[in-house]
């Protein structure tokens, strides 16, 4: 479990240096390494790895989906890490986390709305229960075009034809150059190397519309916004800001007994800024 390994991570780090993780919570500064507090392992390397705490598999460890995966003591003091290269992360005061529990969703019936087009495809009324198919049915019978769209389709109460959406770059995602972790205090290095997966990834004439979506039998509680983040500014660097990027979580709960549920969260990272950011709009499509 992640949460057993973090317990680990900061006993090596207290083991080293008891006084280590202390210091650097009690100092002004937000990212650790840095010139104040150097690598503890390898004073001339920017971030903390698996390789230098000697820990096997940090894929098992290193990605954080939730907020229980991480020790009380991280917890506590609000000291996140944050991944930056392959089975590399530094330390990072502030949250990662946004509480879903806190929304307050506009309630959207999917009668109402109109399919992308005249038919839904029959691979998506009985299919394998995963996300990408989830994400795909959401297109289908409409729910994604409402919710990127329905802000600004209307004009005197009829519904105009929604804007095409076409499919972008989504997937495994491994970089071959240096991204930035941007904050309203500083800037952090994310190593070449770093490996991310995007959900899903449409576009219009206007805007690049990036996807992070979780399915379940029940509501998620938390959200991990870097999910989206790392999306993010990966697609703006090789846009090159060209087009205005928009990030929205799907929450898709799938009852046994009855037809799902889908919750639409959209967020702004203000300015690229990971600690900047403010919730959009909030939907559920039953």
């Amino acid at each position: 479990m992640a949460k057993s390994d973090w317990i680990e991570v900061v006993e090596i780090f207290n083991t080293k240096c008891k006084s280590y993780l202390n210091d650097f919570l009690t100092s002004n500064d937000r990212f650790c390494p840095n010139s104040n507090h150097l690598n503890i392992f390898d004073n001339d390397y920017n971030a903390f790895s698996a390789k230098l705490l000697n820990k096997p598999k940090p894929g098992n460890w290193i990605p954080l989906y939730q907020r229980e995966e991480l020790s009380d003591y991280l917890i506590d003091n609000n000291l996140m890490p944050i991944r930056c290269g392959q089975g590399e992360f530094f330390f990072f005061k502030g949250d990662i986390f946004y509480n879903l529990k806190e929304l307050i969703y506009s309630s959207i019936d999917i009668k109402n709305l109109s399919q992308t087009d005249s038919f839904v495809p029959l691979t998506l009324k009985h299919f394998h229960k995963n996300e990408n198919a989830y994400l795909n049915k959401a297109l289908a019978i409409g729910i994604i075009n409402d919710f990127v769209d329905n802000d600004n389709m209307t004009i005197f109460q009829q519904q105009l034809s929604y804007r095409r959406l076409l499919y972008g770059q989504f997937g495994k995602i491994k970089t071959n150059f240096d991204l930035e972790f941007k904050t309203s205090f500083g800037t952090r290095k994310i190593n070449k190397g770093f490996q991310f997966e995007i959900d899903l990834v449409l576009e219009n004439e206007d805007e690049i519309i990036i996807f992070e979506a979780k399915q379940g039998l029940k509501a998620r509680k938390t959200l991990a916004l870097l999910q989206l983040y790392y999306p993010l500014i990966y697609l703006n660097m090789i846009t090159n800001n060209k087009k205005k990027i928009r990030t929205i979580f799907i929450d898709i709960i799938s009852y046994k007994s009855k037809n799902e549920v889908y919750k639409l969260v959209e967020f702004n990272f203000e300015n690229f800024e990971f600690d900047n950011c403010k919730v959009i709009k909030s939907c559920e499509y039953s």
